[in-house]
């Protein structure tokens, strides 16, 4: 069969065909590795229902820190034994409203009785001695009275003697031996009765002295006794103060020493709220804020109150912050009612803030991750944050407004590039 000669034109299309179908698939490889080099990895994926995200927004950010807590009573006191017994009774239960004079629990101790009858009789004693004493100093004061009388009473006889017979020596009717004896016993008696008043007045000093020393003794023992009374009265232990019985922490049978415990009472005068703040929190707390208080009562009431004490320690994560409420409280609230309150820190009037992250604290940087692509992929983005309450937290850098972030926990896909969203 002859050769057929093929135009020239004919092979250089045919050419341009073989190559063609050699080109085109290669392009398009190439093609398609640059497109996956250049793409971004997609990384792992979450659920959006998994998610909780929040917009960034610019406006009002009132600070605010929440706590949980529940009402103290400022004024309680454990009550005490003022004398060692046994108890014999115990007449209240935790709960039971108490009046000063409401007795808590009843002791027993011969060794009181014994000191209060033998007091008793210390005093009849020294009464009667007293008594004694005073009738005899009397007496005896009676009888020095009585001398000086006699010895006045001679005086003046004498001394009316010798002016009667001065007038009759001149006449020779009374000699002069006589008239000097006279003269001379006047002169005597009344040294007598000079000396008896000296002996009464001393003897008045000393009967003074005498009855004061007994009024003394008298007086320490009648101390003494009121004592024992006392000691007797405190086996009946009575509460001393209006409030609520807290906590029993005795029984019968019981033996007390000096001091023993026997009941807490807690005054229902004045209540306040303690609230545990948590630690990372408690130093934006400060005295004098406001605070609104939520009451866990039927009356679903809130109270406002000032923070009047911040606990200098941290106890178990969290910090005591004691809230003077403000006005009455309602009557259904009592000591360890548990109550809820919103600490008002301050108020900025603009910022930019998101609904708080977790574990994000107040003026800390945090990794979060930004929401791309409609929401159908998240990057991780570098935040700064400021401020921060119970709910919301200020951003300062990082974020604007209208951003989309992820708040929720992203521990499973921390530092990763990229995450998808589904």
């Amino acid at each position: 069969m002859p050769d057929i000669a093929i135009d020239p034109a004919v092979l250089w299309q045919r050419r341009l065909k073989r190559r063609a179908a050699v080109a085109i698939p290669a392009a398009a490889l190439v093609a398609l590795l640059v497109w996956a080099l250049a793409r971004p990895a997609a990384g792992p994926a979450v659920r959006q229902s998994d998610l909780w995200v929040s917009t960034v927004a610019r406006g009002p950010l009132p600070i605010v820190v929440s706590a949980a807590g529940a009402f103290r009573p400022i004024e309680q006191r454990w009550i005490t034994a003022a004398s060692p017994g046994v108890v014999e009774e115990v007449k209240v239960s935790p709960g039971d409203r108490v009046e000063p004079d409401t007795v808590l629990a009843v002791l027993s101790n011969p060794a009181v009785l014994s000191e209060l009858a033998q007091a008793k009789a210390n005093l009849a004693s020294a009464e009667a001695e007293r008594a004694s004493l005073h009738a005899q100093l009397t007496n005896q004061m009676l009888t020095l009275q009585g001398e000086l009388a006699s010895d006045e009473a001679q005086a003046e006889t004498a001394a009316e003697r010798q002016r009667a017979e001065s007038s009759l020596v001149a006449d020779h009717i009374v000699s002069m031996l006589e008239y000097s004896s006279t003269r001379l016993q006047a002169s005597e008696y009344a040294r007598l009765a000079k000396l008896a008043k000296q002996r009464i007045t001393a003897f008045r000093e000393s009967m003074a002295a005498q009855d004061q020393a007994a009024a003394a003794k008298v007086a320490a023992l009648r101390a003494v006794l009121e004592n024992s009374q006392q000691r007797v009265q405190a086996l009946s232990v009575a509460a001393g103060m209006q409030g609520v019985v807290q906590d029993v922490a005795v029984h019968a049978g019981q033996t007390l020493s000096l001091g023993g415990g026997i009941a807490r009472v807690a005054s229902v005068k004045e209540l306040k709220a303690t609230l545990q703040v948590p630690g990372s929190e408690a130093g934006e707390v400060a005295i004098g804020q406001s605070v609104t208080l939520q009451l866990a009562t039927d009356t679903a009431q809130n109270l406002r109150g000032r923070v009047i004490r911040v606990s200098p320690a941290v106890s178990n994560g969290s910090v005591d912050v004691d809230v003077m409420p403000q006005g009455s409280l309602p009557p259904d609230v009592r000591p360890n009612l548990a109550v809820s309150g919103d600490i008002h820190i301050a108020d900025i009037r603009q910022a930019t803030y998101i609904q708080r992250p977790a574990y994000a604290g107040p003026e800390s940087r945090m990794t979060l991750y930004r929401l791309v692509d409609d929401g159908r992929a998240a990057v991780p983005v570098h935040v700064r944050f400021g401020a921060a309450s119970n709910q919301y937290i200020q951003v300062l850098d990082g974020l604007g407004p209208g951003d989309r972030v992820i708040v929720s926990d992203t521990s499973g896909f921390a530092g990763e590039p990229r995450v998808t969203v589904r």
